[in-house]
């Protein structure tokens, strides 16, 4: 059995792991880093990885994340092109245009987002959860002083999303603005369930985008109705991540990861970025409580954050998701809020209840190992793929 894996040559989260699983495995595989301008035109790359793909003989092609371009080569060569994504939404332009492919499988982490796509009759794309390493990262330890740089009542990895949402809202005419605030106000009170994007009818980005043109007659840009969704998403996000860490930081110690520093966050202790597969796990073994705020318009899957964060055998508080909740208990493995309001009172309260906390976070590293290792859904991929490579 031998794969070719595609990199993005800027790298990516979960490479590391697979290609060890891999490794385990007995699979043999060569890798081919490459970095796009323009990830759907790239005539130098076609020819280059054409020729790769002939010189040798390949089972299959394998990437993290989806590449139109890898997909094209692949179809034109006549071998399977196998992705597993963990980002939602897929920052694919045009992406439909080659989804479809013959000899494409795509796994997708959402169940919503795959359903999505099936819908449209790309039956091709697959639901397929995140996975961690929980044997890698259980030999990860801490000396003393990670544990002091590292401890904090409240941890939080991610970003604050500078969304496009005001630039486009200042374009609208007042009607338009007024029909999107509310439906921003709508959706920011609902946890697990996106529905915003249902409400940008046709009509609605119509009169937007017509009156983009009476403000700049010699415009050539059109907003998508995507585009304006995750505008949407990202504002949002933004607002519940800086009125909870806000609100957390009052009552707690709160220790924000991030490449950028807000200063709209007031008494937080801004550590920087952080690494992935060394400082990351770090922070989740010495925070008492890891916070994941998803990305509002992921709707249901389980981000690779929690993933992360149960792997290293953290205690997780996440905002409600339909697949968090259907894997793990809440309050037994995991625990979710639902509001704002929620979740400031079960932080807390669990940083009162040590023992507690302690016993929540163990039940979902266990779980986690149980259901989501590399090799159980790397397995049902290649089984999926019509493959079989790993031993049942």
């Amino acid at each position: 059995m031998k794969l070719l894996i595609f990199e993005w040559a800027a790298g990516t989260f979960t490479y590391n792991d697979i290609i060890e699983s891999f490794a385990a495995n007995g699979i043999s595989y060569r890798t081919v880093s490459y970095q796009f301008s323009d990830k759907n035109e790239d005539e130098f790359f076609e020819k280059r990885f054409t020729r790769v793909l002939k010189d040798d003989y390949y089972d299959a092609v394998f990437s993290v994340n989806y590449f139109p371009l890898v997909a094209v080569c692949c179809h034109n060569c006549n071998l399977p092109y196998i992705s597993w994504s963990y980002d939602n939404p897929l920052d694919v332009p045009d992406i439909e245009k080659t989804l479809g492919l013959p000899g494409n499988y795509v796994f997708l982490f959402d169940r919503i987002q795959t359903e999505g796509y099936r819908k449209k009759g790309f039956t091709n794309v697959y639901h397929m959860p995140l996975a961690a390493n929980c044997k890698r990262l259980e030999t990860i330890k801490l000396t003393k002083q990670e544990q002091a740089l590292y401890a904090a009542d409240v941890s939080f990895i991610g970003k604050m999303y500078d969304s496009m949402f005001g630039q486009y809202r200042e374009l609208m005419d007042e009607h338009s603005k007024g029909y999107i605030d509310a439906v921003v106000a709508a959706q920011s009170k609902v946890y697990g369930y996106w529905f915003a994007e249902e409400l940008l009818t046709d009509d609605l980005m119509k009169r937007i985008n017509d009156h983009f043109r009476e403000l700049q007659p010699d415009t050539q840009f059109i907003l998508p109705k995507e585009a304006l969704a995750y505008a949407i998403a990202a504002q949002i996000t933004r607002t519940d991540r800086l009125i909870l860490l806000n609100l957390l930081a009052k009552r707690m110690s709160v220790n924000v990861y991030s490449w950028e520093r807000c200063n709209l966050l007031q008494n937080v202790r801004f550590m920087g970025s952080c690494d992935y597969y060394g400082q990351m796990t770090k922070v989740f073994k010495a925070s008492s409580i890891n916070l994941n705020i998803t990305l509002k318009i992921s709707q249901s899957g389980i981000p690779l954050r929690v993933m992360d964060i149960l792997g290293a055998g953290g205690f997780l508080l996440s905002n409600y998701q339909p697949e968090i909740a259907e894997n793990f208990v809440d309050g037994e493995d995991v625990v979710m809020y639902e509001s704002i309001e929620d979740a400031l009172e079960k932080a807390v309260y669990y940083l009162g209840h040590d023992d507690i906390r302690r016993q929540i976070s163990a039940s979902g590293h266990n779980k986690t190992k149980e259901l989501f290792s590399y090799e159980k859904q790397l397995g049902k991929i290649f089984e999926i793929s019509g493959i079989r490579v790993y031993a049942k």
